[in-house]
């Protein structure tokens, strides 16, 4: 997805008309610190408010509610079949019973309202404007059923009005039926950060003033910055630590194996044998085998060398190099055409293009096998192919358009996928087509059932993870499962971990050596400003970093190493301490870009429009 967005930014861009600017986070500080209460425009819950809250959420009254509305539910057909059933005398006589228990129902459905007002006060409640008429309804009800029990015998126009107040309460199940929602929200969170991260989202939701929406997401941000849970920059005092640390993680991992020199150099014969029959072009497979690790790899070179088909020819030489034909099944014939389908579905964007893919895919194996992710997690061959194949996939058929470009236009794409993560479902989507399209060039084909099932959920899970709307909340999460107790890289949280991997990979041009960096930033504003030359000939509002008249190239780096990259490599490097080397990149390469604010200030001077 695109490498220049913050979180804030992102829901900027989908909502153009009020755009937003970066913001230095000391300023930000201050400024949280003196806004007055009264400025919030919410309700500041006391101790007992929140008790209140906690209990009605939780799981137990959730179910209990749940119980009494499919009671209810029962009740009124019975009510209502009986009446049609049974002659006036024989209804009258049971009619008394069942009101009584309609009169409790109402009773605790009365009494739940009246606790919810108490908890969340009347603004909040009623936010929700059906509660309303679920308010009139249960009233009303209340009021027609003690008047069944006080006078058996009503008029022709009380006894119509009544039965259109069951139908009405039948209405009233369907809303309530809505309870069995909360189901799905109720709380799984472990950890305090968590626990923040789920406040901070609801608080979003109460506020009007935009300014306030910001701050929100700049804590969120701060969240996932890692502040709280793990070191930050080595100095010598804590070297030391994070050395034996690494030494430690290593240490568990790693399978001694002892071999002679004699069968080492016939294994690498046999290696080298097996990867010159995937007609990878030579000296790129000289590069492949020294440098497939490397986060310095040159993804340009390689494409180069590759004759365009940089991405086919690493995906073969990752297949052979971890087995993955044995474990799909499948001939590098197979492979190779799946992968050559693939690229050709990547369109000739400037920057979202097929060495783009290549590039991430190759940084995905960078923080596999560098940096010791295969061990640390524990992954297996399927899980090691996911991720490889994600990180292939994840940007295939990309218009070069944003995602908040597809919804405001109302692209095909945007109202397919219903305006949610549009180019992330579109992206895995499009891929398992081309494999169960074509038999010739499908990779899937000879697994069984549930290991496809589970690669299929693992790689669209991961594509997902690059949709930048996510970024700040679901790396604050990261950070607290990683600081959690409970933390298993290698068990339940692996699939978040995997996700990272990918999500990092995709942003981590400014992790890379400066040259290459460069590179690709004039690559992505290319891309950007195209996008933004066709918002203004449709009249759309021009999205943050897309006008080519505004837009400093050094000071956008600046902001997108401070506010995603930095703080999505210090997740990282919180469970693959073998990262560290690397993450002083960041703050050499932002020295860089700083150098340059002024020529691009001059630059962007020179081409003003007059």
């Amino acid at each position: 997805m695109l490498p220049s967005r913050s979180d804030s930014q992102q829901r900027s861009l989908e909502n153009p008309d009020k755009q937003t600017m970066r913001v230095d986070s000391t300023k930000r500080t201050d400024k949280l610190i003196e806004v007055p209460r009264k400025k919030l425009n919410m309700r500041l819950y006391t101790e007992s408010e929140q008790r209140f809250q906690d209990y009605v959420n939780s799981k137990i009254v959730t179910i209990s509610i749940i119980a009494l509305v499919g009671a209810y539910a029962i009740l009124i057909f019975i009510i209502v079949a009986l009446e049609e059933l049974l002659d006036e005398t024989e209804f009258n006589n049971v009619s008394s019973i069942l009101s009584w228990i309609e009169l409790g129902i109402l009773i605790v459905f009365i009494l739940e309202i009246f606790v919810g007002l108490y908890a969340w006060g009347i603004k909040k409640y009623y936010k929700d404007k059906w509660l309303i008429l679920d308010t009139l309804i249960i009233l009303l009800s209340l009021f027609f059923v003690i008047f069944e029990l006080a006078d058996q015998k009503t008029s022709n126009v009380i006894k119509v009005i009544q039965a259109v107040f069951r139908f009405l309460r039948i209405f009233l199940l369907i809303r309530k039926a809505q309870t069995f929602r909360r189901l799905a929200t109720i709380s799984t969170i472990s950890t305090p950060a968590e626990k923040i991260v789920r406040f901070l989202a609801e608080l979003k939701e109460v506020l009007e003033d935009e300014n306030m929406k910001l701050d929100i997401d700049y804590c969120i941000d701060k969240i996932g910055n890692n502040q709280l849970y793990q070191m930050g920059k080595l100095d010598e005092d804590n070297a030391e630590a994070m050395a034996w640390l690494n030494q430690s993680q290593q240490g568990r991992a790693e399978v001694k194996r002892i071999v002679t020199n004699e069968q080492q150099q016939q294994q690498q014969k046999k290696v080298i044998a097996n990867f010159q029959k995937l007609n990878i072009p030579k000296r790129l497979l000289e590069i492949l085998y020294k440098q497939h690790d490397d986060l310095y790899i040159d993804p340009f070179e390689c494409d180069k060398l590759s004759g365009g088909e940089g991405l086919v020819n690493l995906m073969l030489f990752f297949f052979e190099n971890y087995n993955l034909f044995d474990v799909f099944l499948i001939k590098p014939k197979v492979v190779r055409g799946y992968f050559e389908e693939v690229m050709k579905g990547y369109l000739d964007n400037p920057y979202h293009n097929k060495v783009h893919a290549q590039d991430v895919a190759q940084t995905c194996n960078f923080l596999l096998s560098k940096c010791k992710f295969i061990e640390i997690g524990q992954l297996d061959e399927q899980d090691i192919a996911c991720v490889l194949i994600a990180g292939a996939i994840h940007d295939y058929g990309h218009p070069g358009l944003t995602n908040a470009f597809l919804i405001n236009s109302r692209n095909d794409l945007a109202l397919t996928y219903n305006d949610q993560s549009v180019l992330e479902m579109y992206h895995p989507s499009q891929c398992f087509k081309i494999a169960w399209g074509n038999q010739k060039v499908n990779i899937f084909e000879n697994l069984q059932f549930h290991k496809y099932r589970r690669i299929r959920e693992s790689i669209i899970l991961m594509v997902l993870s690059t949709d930048m709307a996510h970024h700040a909340s679901e790396l604050a999460i990261t950070n607290s499962r990683i600081a959690a107790p409970d933390f298993e890289p290698n068990g339940k949280d692996k699939q978040r971990l995997m996700d990272l991997i990918v999500h990092s990979s995709d942003v981590s041009n400014p992790t890379k050596s400066f040259e290459i960096y460069k590179n690709w930033t004039e690559k992505v504003l290319t891309e950007f400003w195209l996008q933004g030359d066709k918002e203004r000939d449709l009249g759309l509002p021009i999205s943050y970093l897309c006008n080519r008249y505004t837009t400093n190239t050094a000071e956008a780096q600046v902001g997108f190493i401070d506010y995603v990259v930095k703080p999505t490599f210090a997740c990282v490097l919180g469970f693959l301490p073998a990262y560290e080397p690397f993450f002083q990149n960041l703050d050499k390469n932002k020295a860089k870009w700083q150098e340059l604010i002024e020529y691009y200030k001059q630059q962007l001077a020179s081409i003003q429009p007059k």
